[in-house]
Parts: structure tokens; sequence; C-alpha cells
């Protein structure tokens, strides 16, 4: 190599880290670059283990809801408490016809919206503070009737209901001897 041919020094080089290659990648494009080598460093990791959920397997026995895990689900304090109690006292009036939320929230007095809210909210409550694995939801879900297929309707049966009643019948009893 003669001297013509040689290119002036400049800064010193970098050296690289074992296992990584320097590249020159033009400014306008080193966002891209970044984005690239992350999306194939998340390829290779290996994925987390999905968590174990807590739903209710329809092989599994069931504990069924007693009227004391009852009358404990009746004692909460939250709103989601309050509306399914509200629920449960509906249902329970009439065991073992299927009702839409609509009909829910006419027979409870309120919307429509607080309904679909608590039900939503009414799994996670569930998990926390009950045996949702297994006990499963303290009513029955079903496919809408043919006025209404595509809601889902709630219903309890004549013992769910009962026990219902009991729970709430020992809660304002207990309420009452307590005011005394």
């Amino acid at each position: 190599m003669t001297e013509a041919n040689r290119e002036p020094p400049g800064p010193p080089t970098p050296s690289a880290p074992p296992g990584m290659v320097l590249v020159a990648v033009p400014v306008a494009h080193l966002p891209h670059v970044a984005r690239l080598l992350a999306d194939l460093d998340a390829r290779r990791r290996t994925a987390p283990l999905p968590r174990r959920r807590s739903t209710p397997r329809p092989d599994a026995p069931t504990q069924g809801w007693t009227v004391d895990e009852l009358r404990r689900l009746s004692r909460g304090a939250s709103a989601t408490h309050r509306t399914v109690a509200a629920l449960l006292d509906a249902l329970s009036a009439e065991p073992g016809r299927g009702f839409t939320v609509e009909e829910l929230s006419q027979r409870t007095g309120r919307p429509r919206q607080k309904i679909i809210g608590a039900m939503a909210g009414l799994t996670r409550l569930l998990k926390a503070h009950h045996d949702y694995a297994g006990r499963g939801l303290p009513f029955d879900r079903s496919p809408g009737r043919p006025e209404a297929p595509r809601e889902l309707c709630y219903s309890v049966d004549q013992d769910r209901a009962a026990d219902w009643c009991e729970a709430r019948l020992s809660l304002t009893d207990e309420e009452s001897s307590g005011a005394r």
C-alpha cells in the first residue's frame, strides 16, 4: 500500500464488546434499526408461562355457595356488592326464571350500565374475596331467550334462592338485634 492510498488517521475506533459488531447506520435510520433490534431480541426470548387462571372448570367438583358464603357476599360494602345483592334479591323472588339485564334493571331500579359494570367487576371481586374457582358465580348465566337471543339471562334455582333468602334474613335479624 502506498502513502497516497492510505486514509488519514481519524479518531480512535472503539472496540466492540464480545459477540457484537459495530455498524455504521445513517442517523435517519437509527430509530428503525433500534426497533428492529428490539423486535428480534423479543422474539428470541422465551415467552413467560401463562398464569394459571382461576376459572371454574365444568368437570371440577364445586363446593357451591353456602348460606354463610352468601351472607359474606351480601355484607360487602362496595358498589358491586350492593348491586349484586340487589340482583340476587330480584332473581330469588322468581327462582328458575331467566332475567335479561334490562329486566333486572327494571326490577332493581338500577341503571342498566350499573348492572353491566357490576357484572364486569364481579369475577375479580369473587376471586379476591371468595373461592371463585370452587364456587363459580352465585347465579346461573345462560344464552338469551328467543325474544332476546344475543343477551345473557341470569337466574337462580330454588335451592340457591332459599339459601340467599336465608342469608339475607339472618343478616336482617343480626342488624335488628344489634340496634337494640
